[in-house]
This record gives C-alpha cells, structure tokens and sequence, in this order.
C-alpha cells in the first residue's frame, strides 16, 4: 500500500506542534465529514442558541438592576456570614424587631440583594432571624443567585428558607435555567430541585409540541434530570414510558430521545428513534431504532459502561449507517474510549479501540474488523471572532478477511469565522489515511485521503438559514461535493432540506430542538 509522502508527515506533525503552541481551554475534537464539513458552523450555531437560552428575562434584568441600586446604598460592608440585605414594600408594613418576625399585606414586593425576588399581590409573612419567607396565596419567585439555578415560577403557597437554600412552591409553572418547567409540588434544595406531578420541555411555546411528564422529577441544573415513572408526549400523545429515565444535561443534544423522519433517494422515508436507560451507576443500556422504505428494520442497541477512570466501554450488536447511506452489520462490536485533559492546559489526548465482526450490507462481506486509535487535541483558538480548530492522531485498521493493515497519520485544521448575527463561513483541510479506495468497509470514510472544504451560512430571518457547502479532492483538484442547505425553525421543531447538486439528490429531514 502507498505510503505518506514526507510532506504530508510535516504537514500533520505541524499542526499537532501548532496545537500545542497556541494559548486556549479544552475543547471537543472538530473533525471534517464527507458531506462538505457543514457541521462544523454546528459550533457557531450552538453558541447563538446558548446566548439566547441564557438571556436574561425581562424581570431577572430589572431584579439585577435592583440589587445594583441597593448595594449603592448600604451603609455596612455585607456580612458574607448573615443574610443578605433584604427590601419590603407593601401597603401596610410591620416589623418585630425582638423576634425578627414581619408581616406584610396588599401588593408585596421583597427583594434580597443576592438575587431573590418575592412578589405577592395578597400577604407575605416570615422571619429575618430564621431567614425564611412564607407566602400563603399567589406567589411570583425569582432567583438569579451566582451559584444557583436561574428560576422563575408563578405559583401559590410559598415558603423558603433562604439561609439554607431550601423551600417549596405548590402548583406552579415557569423556567428553571433552560427547561419549562409545571408541577403540582416543587421543592428547593441548594443543589437540585424535585417537582411532583410534573412536566418538563424546552420548547417555550404556549402549547408544547413535546414534553416529558413524571411522577417525580429531579432537576440537577447543568448536570441531570431523574424522572420516576416518565411518559415521553409528541403533541398530545404519549410515545413511550419509563419507570426511570435519566439523561445527562452536559451531553448537548438531548432532542434524539424523540423520534425523528426524513426522506432521501437511497431509503425513503426513514424514522429513528433513540432510548436510553440507567441500569446502575454509569451503567447504560441504548436502542437505536430505525425503519425506512427501502430497508424495512434495521436498528440497533448497545451496552455501555462509562468508568471514572478507564474510559468508556461499549458493546454494540446491529445495523449501522454513515451519512452516505453505507450499511454495515455489527455482530458485534466492542469498543474502547479513553479521553483525558491535561490539567491546566488546552489540551487533551485519547485512545480508542474497537473490534467486532462487520458484515458488508452491499457485497456480504465479513471479517473481523479493529482499529486502533491515538489523537491530540485542543480548544478552540479565538481571535477577532475567529475560530482555529485543530485535531490529529494515528490509526491501524486490520481486517482478517484479506489480512490487510491501513496505518498512517490523520490531522484536520479548521478556520471558522462567526462576521455577525447573520453571516458564517468556514474553510478546512484534512488527512485521512483511510479511505474507500483501500478500505474493506466505505463506512465513515471519504473517496480520497486529502480534502479541502468550505461553506457560508446566512441568516435570512430569525427562523430561516440557508447555506452552501463545498469540497474538493486536494489531491486531484476536482470538486466533489457542492450541497445547499435550508434550515427553518418551527416553535419547537426544524426542518432541514439539502440538495447534493454533484448527486442529484435530495434530503429532507424533521426533527425536535434540543430540550
């Protein structure tokens, strides 16, 4: 087999010096794809949606503004050991200053400096010594605490203890950070919040087009959800239930736990859909669901074991596809990944390993199929609104159908460049030693081993985004792939079309937001 040249080694040996020359923080591995390397405005995209889900209320902005006022005119430094300074007003106000009780009724409006809000159109009654505050009808609480989940409920029948950080709410509604949140029975601790007879979505519309709903469920902010004897609702039907369901809020797209269809020349119309569940701690169980016209069933499920310190092992059996519709069966499949950050730097390295009986679904090949795996890392790098994604490694593939072995380097470089609120482009070049023309499976893989890509994407209104997307054959010149892209946001769903201008074809796809 052909092997590198000495320039394509320096080229791939530079970047991985460059990436570790470069200032930044850690950050996941960007790599191309076969379809012109439109993922990766991905990342500029999930940054807008980030700004938009952590933009302020209207109400959070103006409880910031009133702590601000308040601090200006403290005539002590604040105690960090007592609570907070603390404002009242109402139409009849009355204080025991013995006791540290007070009451106060007709329109109340309590402000703490480090950032609670407690609005009453009826009564508010508590302690400042024992630090709570009780409000026994209608109840509007805000919480912009550091440190604290961002929440913002209408409810009745208030209590909360603000020293301890613990409280409770009946039959309320509202935010808490990114999730909507309803309940018969909320409660407060200073790391979780538990909701009885509850709902949760992200999708903000008036009438959800998806929700989960449980028995009880605990919201662990940026870290996870619990749900006790869950049901999964597209509109007004249930999908499916669970009597747990944990997901991870770290992991970004959490919208897969519901179905999605699409349509292209190769299957059809297809449907997916993805379920999960916790067996013991770290310990998952996964269902790939898919069925398509062309096809009928071919889905799969794995097993998988996320150590603290060993990485994550896996063990996959079923039909798996790549985005150019290339079908392989595993039977099964095992898999090893080991990522680690090195502590006070950008970057990260890791290992994988994978080996597994692979059938070819397009000449019924079979062999035993490993690959063994190295890659380096980093952030990032951020500059004037641009980006500089890095990213190299190593492989060794071997198949006992014609005990062949591809090994060689793999690197990518990326420069995405975010102009405004509208406009996004981005350019790359990438190495891959694998690819189909010396490969026994095409699946993940390009028809050459050099490419280089790029694309722009436009915002035409707040809910359409068009783009274009091209890649060339670096090592002949030729361009391979032109694709045109529209994304339109509904209230809680996208639809995504794309056309492969060098193929002819078209593909359509629906699919939930990220909840």
């Amino acid at each position: 087999m052909k092997s590198l040249t000495r320039k394509q080694v320096s080229l791939c040996l530079g970047m991985m010096v460059a990436g570790m020359l470069l200032p930044g923080a850690v950050q996941a591995a960007y790599r191309g794809s076969s379809d012109a390397g439109m993922n990766r405005l991905d990342f500029i995209e999930n940054q807008r949606r980030a700004e938009r889900e952590n933009q302020p209320s209207e109400a959070q902005k103006k409880l910031a503004a009133e702590t601000q006022e308040m601090q200006k005119h403290l005539r002590y430094p604040v105690d960090p050991q007592k609570p907070a300074p603390a404002s009242f007003v109402g139409d009849d106000l009355t204080y025991d200053q013995t006791t540290g009780e007070f009451t106060a009724v007709g329109k109340v409006h309590i402000v703490q400096m480090d950032g609670h809000l407690f609005d009453s159109p009826d009564s508010v009654r508590g302690n400042l010594q024992k630090q709570q505050v009780e409000i026994p009808g209608k109840a509007h609480v805000i919480q912009i605490t550091p440190g604290q989940p961002r929440v913002e409920l209408d409810g009745y029948r208030a209590f909360y203890r603000y020293g301890a950080k613990t409280g409770s709410l009946e039959s309320a509604k509202g935010k808490v950070d990114h999730q909507y949140v309803s309940g018969k029975r909320f409660e407060f601790y200073p790391d979780h919040i538990v909701i009885y007879d509850g709902t949760t979505t992200k999708c903000g519309a008036a009438r959800p087009d998806y929700h989960l709903s449980a028995e009880r469920i605990e919201l662990y902010p940026n870290d996870k959800i619990i749900l006790y004897k869950a049901k999964f609702w597209v509109k007004g039907t249930v999908l499916y239930a669970r009597d747990r369901y944990e997901q991870d809020l770290t992991k970004g797209d959490t919208s897969r736990i519901f179905p999605r269809i699409g349509y292209n020349k190769d299957a059809g119309v297809w449907l997916k859909q993805d379920l999960s569940q916790s067996i013991a701690n770290r310990v998952w169980t996964e269902e790939h669901l898919y069925i398509d016209q062309k096809h009928g069933g071919r889905s799969y499920g794995d097993f998988r074991w996320e150590t603290k310190k060993a990485g994550t092992l896996s063990l996959a059996y079923g039909y798996y596809k790549d985005g150019d519709e290339h079908w392989v069966k595993r039977k099964p499949n095992f898999d090893w990944n080991y990522d680690h950050l090195i502590k006070g730097t950008p970057y990260s390295y890791g290992f994988s390993y994978r080996v597994g009986r692979w059938e070819n679904q397009s000449n019924g090949i079979e062999s035993t199929h490993s690959v063994y795996g190295f890659h380096v890392s980093r952030v990032p790098i951020s500059f004037h609104r641009w980006y500089l994604t890095l990213d190299a490694g190593y492989t060794i593939t071997r198949e006992s159908y014609d005990d062949s072995i591809v090994r060689g380097l793999n690197c990518d470089v990326g420069l995405i460049r975010d102009f405004n609120e509208r406009w996004a482009a981005y350019t790359a070049y990438g190495y891959k030693r694998n690819n189909t023309k010396n490969s026994l499976f095409d699946v993940d893989l390009d028809d050459y081993s050099q490419k280089i890509q790029a694309g722009v994407s436009y915002r035409v209104t707040d809910c359409d985004r068009v783009a274009a997307a091209l890649e060339w054959n670096a090592q002949s010149g030729n361009l391979h792939d032109v694709d045109y892209y529209w994304f339109h946001d509904f209230h809680c769903t996208q639809l995504i079309l794309r056309y492969r201008s060098k193929q002819d074809t078209w593909k359509v796809q629906w699919q939930f937001t990220p909840w």
